[in-house]
């Protein structure tokens, strides 16, 4: 007798459905198209592959789908709506009729969902896991699979080796592959050249690259003998954590036993309360008495990591587990700060020592959440780039440029968090930051971004729709979810339309793909 499992007998049986006794020496798994990395966008990729009839591998090094957003992103977020479709606006609707189904429209919380578009991240979760499940019939998700290496052969990926949660070895080959990772681990194992840092301004004359420093009150670049120069560093990463004062909820913080390697991070916080600078910290709400803490962009000192990300693009696994403990003991002690320390002003105090953790967010990793806010990883070197210019309109034409082959736009608003910390400062200002507080208003414009920036320039069947090409300016605007889930979801139809037509995903004629998903590619 044949049983349809449950959502989340899913979830945790197709992990390791089909690999008993598998292991590197065994034949291959082979599938229609594979997709590494369950961040939006890769979940975006594999679902779009398997509606068009295609045999799916998802594979991710994470226990859960979702990536940022169902771990403590807790917002899709886009400035301007309406230019976003396809599986955004259907991953919006399940938030939306889940929110319907338990709190109802009528309940106060009920605005702040912002219509589905905000949401706590178990919600998220749920949401992604239902759009996997929907496909489960072609689209096996295998959670907790690590990457240990990729063939090349011909200009294709050939093969696919993973390592399980039980640490056998397991090989995968697939017509397509698809890198949904932040950080492009498939596209680098496959050797596609890439960049990690920051461009000069000079280099694609982008007028904010390389190092920058900005007034964000006034919108006004602050020069420096540096300016515009190259650089390592990348902007900071966090671990955006979810707070109750529920009593029924609460799980009570807990000192890190890292306490004292962080506390010369916190205590420089005294004097901004103390000067005026930081009145308070605040957080964003969500339904049922929850808090979302994010990096502030505006603040010296935050749950932000300056310098501590620059490393993570190219770590390896263990490397990156640290860099991820790191984050999480920063995030801990911080708010153990905040509730402990007598010289925060009462206020502030007083209200932290009322918050823990929430009892039903992150509960198998100590509620705390289990993917840190990768920013930016790598960027591979494609077939086209995107730059500041893509986002910049021209005063002759009154747009942003047209590309060709357009597949999705990116539309939000330039924005970058420090890449150094509070030490480098120059008239109170983060090194690094690009911020507009009114996003809309800003200079960065929607504009269009181009099919071959998913295409490595030497491998014909591998798509990164996340890790794409472009600059570090330029991703600022391209970073954000909903965007990876629409470049994602292309990435998928391209796999199985490619797939039907037995060509390669690289000799496609990218401009009759948007119309498939009745996605808009031009925001004029």
């Amino acid at each position: 007798m044949v049983m349809n499992p449950s959502r989340r007998e899913f979830l945790a049986v197709s992990a390791i459905a089909g690999l008993a006794g598998i292991s590197a020496q065994d034949a291959p798994t082979t599938c229609d198209v594979f997709v590494y990395g369950s961040t939006p966008g890769g979940v975006a990729a594999a679902v779009e592959a398997a509606r068009r009839g295609c045999k799916v591998v998802l594979a991710c090094p994470k226990g859960h789908p979702g990536g940022m957003s169902a771990s403590g992103l807790s917002t899709t977020d886009a400035v301007r709506r309406d230019l976003f479709g396809g599986l955004v606006l259907e991953f919006v609707g399940l938030v939306r009729d889940e929110y319907q189904k338990t709190i109802g429209e009528n309940s106060p919380d009920w605005k702040l969902t912002q219509d589905g578009w905000h949401y706590e991240p178990s919600v998220a979760e749920r949401a992604f896991a239902r759009l996997l499940e929907g496909e489960r019939d072609r689209l096996e998700y295998r959670p907790g699979h690590h990457l240990v290496g990729a063939s090349v052969d011909g200009g294709r990926v050939s093969g696919v080796e993973l390592e399980d949660p039980k640490g056998i070895r397991i090989r995968i080959a697939a017509r397509t592959c698809i890198d949904g990772t932040y950080e492009g681990d498939l596209a680098a194992a496959a050797n596609v050249p890439y960049r990690v840092g920051r461009e000069g301004r000079d280099e694609f004359d982008e007028p904010f690259a390389g190092i920058h420093y900005m007034d964000w009150k006034t919108g006004k670049q602050i020069r420096t003998s540096d300016t515009g120069e190259p650089s390592l560093a990348i902007q900071a990463f966090c671990a955006r954590s979810i707070f109750t004062d529920d009593p029924e909820k609460k799980i009570p913080l807990e000192k890190p036993a890292t306490y004292e390697q962080h506390l010369p991070d916190f205590l420089p916080l005294l004097e901004d309360f103390a000067s005026g600078r930081q009145k308070g910290i605040w957080g964003t709400p969500l339904p049922r008495r929850k808090i979302q803490v994010n990096g502030d962009i505006e603040a010296l000192t935050s749950i932000n990591c300056p310098g501590v990300s620059w490393a993570w693009p190219e770590a390896n696994r263990r490397h990156r587990e640290r860099l991820e403990r790191f984050h999480l003991d920063h995030v801990a002690g911080f708010m153990w700060f905040l509730q402990n320390e007598p010289r925060v002003p009462a206020g502030i105090r007083d209200r932290w020592r009322r918050m823990g953790l929430h009892a039903d967010e992150f509960a198998d990793n100590g509620h705390w959440p289990w993917q840190i806010y990768v920013r930016q990883g790598r960027r591979i070197e494609g077939r086209a780039r995107v730059t500041q210019r893509n986002f910049t309109v021209d005063p002759k034409t009154r747009r942003t440029p047209k590309v060709e082959g357009a597949i999705a736009i990116g539309e939000h608003s330039f924005d970058i968090h420090p890449c150094h910390d509070r030490r480098y400062a120059v008239d109170g200002f983060m090194e690094g930051v690009l911020w507009y507080p009114k996003k809309a208003l800003g200079p960065a414009q929607p504009g269009q971004i181009p099919f071959a920036s998913m295409l490595p320039k030497k491998i014909d069947n591998l798509l990164v729709p996340v890790a794409l090409s472009c600059t570090h300016i330029a991703m600022s605007v391209i970073r954000m979810e909903p965007v990876w889930m629409t470049t994602g979801q292309v990435a998928g139809l391209a796999a199985a339309v490619a797939k039907d037509k037995r060509l390669e995903v690289s000799a496609l004629d990218p401009e009759t793909l948007p119309p498939l998903l009745k996605l808009k590619v031009d925001p004029y």
